[in-house]
């Protein structure tokens, strides 16, 4: 019988894909969540990371969005996008109403609730960010970001 570790298997998956520049990517944004979920549940808030976008959706907009525009925002699936959506309501973030135009369509809103907590967030993002860059000099984090931007770029197209 085998005594492979969680160590071992790490080591073996490092030597492999270490140098593949998506494999640590999402190595990076997977340890972030982590950090950022714990970081969420400390202070004593009821969200989850992968919460935030659909919340900062709705922050930033100018009107009122519905959740198949969020969903479509967010390239997510609509059912996806809708679990996420009923939970924050649920805890008193968003509100959902029905459109007075077309019926069909579902228009989400913040609460002050809501809005409190995405206020609170971005600043705690901030404080998260320069934490995050602390080692790093400016010119290594312009690099960083015009990298990650032309990454994304290449995605998009």
């Amino acid at each position: 019988m085998s005594t492979t570790t969680a160590q071992d298997i790490k080591e073996r998956v490092a030597s492999r894909l270490g140098r593949l520049v998506g494999f640590n990517i999402n190595h990076v944004a997977h340890l972030m969540a982590k950090h950022v979920n714990r970081e969420l549940l400390k202070t004593g808030y009821t969200l989850q990371m992968e919460q935030l976008p659909v919340l900062f959706m709705i922050y930033f907009s100018t009107e009122l969005m519905s959740q198949q525009e969020i969903a479509n925002l967010l390239q997510k699936d609509k059912s996806g996008v809708q679990r996420t959506i009923k939970t924050l309501e649920r805890d008193g973030y968003l509100r959902v109403q029905q459109d007075d135009v077309d019926r069909r369509k579902n228009n989400v809103q913040l609460t002050a609730a809501g809005r409190n907590i995405i206020d609170r967030v971005v600043q705690s993002a901030h404080t998260f960010d320069q934490e995050l860059t602390s080692k790093l000099t400016t010119e290594e984090v312009d690099t960083l970001l015009g990298i990650l931007n032309k990454i994304a770029r290449n995605l998009e197209n």
